[in-house]
């Protein structure tokens, strides 16, 4: 059985103080668990319908879940450089076929957005 201090039983200054110290400790590490919760490790948004032509960006997606985060070219992270964005395109396999020096492209379709963005490597990489 726990020993609980009777009701009226008076606290020095310095258990307050260290009790205070506790509470404050535990509420920063919550607000900190919060702000992780909502800013993420990575900006995980994916940004790839406000993309255009001469924009950076780097997959923060999966291969088979692509999703971009535009970058300035001159950043280490920006992988890839949009080529040519065709929005309400038809989505398939040979929309960028005739942009010059695509190596990929990203394609998304449904919620009445449809749109393919032809991209290559990024040679500005890294470059300040």
């Amino acid at each position: 059985m726990s020993h609980m201090p009777p009701p009226n039983a008076s606290y020095t200054p310095a258990q307050i103080r260290r009790n205070r110290l506790i509470l404050l400790g535990l509420v920063l590490a919550v607000a900190g668990m919060v702000v992780f919760w909502a800013l993420g490790p990575y900006d995980t948004k994916d940004q790839s319908a406000t993309l255009k032509a001469g924009d950076c960006f780097r997959n923060v997606g999966t291969d088979k879940d692509a999703k971009a985060k535009k970058l300035d070219c001159t950043d280490a992270h920006a992988d890839y450089k949009v080529l040519k964005m065709n929005e309400d395109a038809v989505v398939d396999t040979l929309a960028c076929s005739d942009v010059p020096g695509t190596t990929g492209s990203l394609t998304q379709s449904g919620a009445g957005k449809w749109f393919v963005v032809c991209f290559k490597e990024n040679d500005e990489k890294g470059k300040k």
